[in-house]
């Protein structure tokens, strides 16, 4: 299986450059997309007032967003690293932070695929194995998932109309942290399900291995520290849509901003679209409008995306070939 995540569905080409390109691909695609997009709003709505809006946002502050995406990546890169070394995966800080910087590279494709991409430079570089690092995927889509649940539960207050829909999805992501804490409550349909299919053992096997791994995860000292590192990342993006509706004019608190940021990007996540694309920014435009935010206005707040998305893409395809060419010196190195 070395050199390949074909069993996890991520095809890689043996040189790196058949995959880099396949990544730079996709970007290019959806950014055109998310452009065309973008720009069919402001025809809509009037691209010289639309252009007009985007104008209010300065050198500056485009800086300071940037630099509080790098904030938000660089907690998760450190949350990441302390879940590998729970897992006794031994990689310096700065090759994990590389590694999960690449992974970037990937994130408006289907299935997640950037995830896996990181497991694959582990396995790779290190010879680490999928069943041993899998937890890293789990701990990191619970992290995240936790932490923008709590992001939203401290702006709800804003949005009361709300309150049974991120109620839900508390519910939802809490049903599945306990599970994850107790995975011997899923042992038993891990069992009936293998009983049912009857066939890859294997498989089977290393998902109950997986499991029991994560919840080495879920120690009241890790998942605190998981939890705080999570939520100060993505309550950095939140200052930063904060940042931008100031500039534009819309009068909108903190807490309505912090709401509207974590429940699009909840509602994002949940539509498995890759990236979000589409789902969050249309949330988050109804969101606005709901506040009594004008459409112009809303439609050029969703400028967030650009330093938060499409910069984690920009930053992950900078980082990829300089991450694949480390992994295969090390694997090289390792005979």
């Amino acid at each position: 299986m070395r050199g390949s995540l074909t069993s996890t569905g991520l095809p890689f080409a043996r040189n790196g450059r058949g995959f880099l390109k396949q990544a730079e691909t996709v970007a290019v695609v959806t950014a055109a997309l998310f452009a065309a997009g973008a720009a069919l709003a402001g025809i809509l709505l009037g691209m010289d007032e639309f252009l007009a809006l985007l104008g209010r946002l300065s050198p500056w502050l485009i800086g300071g967003m940037l630099a509080l995406s790098l904030v938000n990546y660089g907690l998760r890169a450190w949350r990441w690293h302390l879940f590998g070394r729970k897992l006794g995966v031994e990689v310096p800080f700065g090759r994990t932070v590389l590694y999960y910087a690449a992974g970037f590279a990937l994130t408006t494709t289907p299935g997640k695929l950037g995830e896996l991409l990181r497991l694959w430079l582990l396995e790779r570089g290190h010879g680490y194995p999928y069943q041993r690092t899998t937890p890293l995927f789990i701990g990191d889509r619970v992290g995240d998932a936790n932490a923008i649940l709590l992001l939203c539960l401290a702006g709800l207050g804003a949005f009361g109309g709300h309150v049974w829909v991120t109620a839900g999805a508390l519910l939802l992501v809490g049903a599945g942290t306990l599970l994850l804490l107790k995975p011997r409550l899923l042992a038993r349909p891990l069992l009936l399900a293998y009983g049912v299919v009857g066939r890859w053992p294997r498989l089977f096997a290393g998902v109950r291995t997986s499991l029991r791994h994560t919840a080495r995860f879920f120690t009241p000292r890790l998942y605190l520290a998981a939890l705080l590192l999570g939520t100060a990342g993505w309550l950095a993006e939140c200052l930063a849509f904060h940042m931008v509706l100031e500039a534009l004019g819309a009068a909108v608190s903190f807490q309505q901003a912090v709401f509207v940021f974590a429940f699009s990007m909840l509602v994002g996540a949940a539509s498995m679209l890759p990236g979000g694309l589409g789902s969050t920014e249309a949330v988050m435009v109804g969101l606005l409008a709901a506040i009594g935010v004008e459409i112009h206005t809303a439609v050029a707040a969703v400028v967030i995306r650009a330093t938060t998305l499409w910069f984690a893409v920009g930053l992950g395809l900078a980082a990829l070939p300089v991450a694949l060419g480390r992994a295969r010196r090390v694997a090289v190195a390792r005979g």
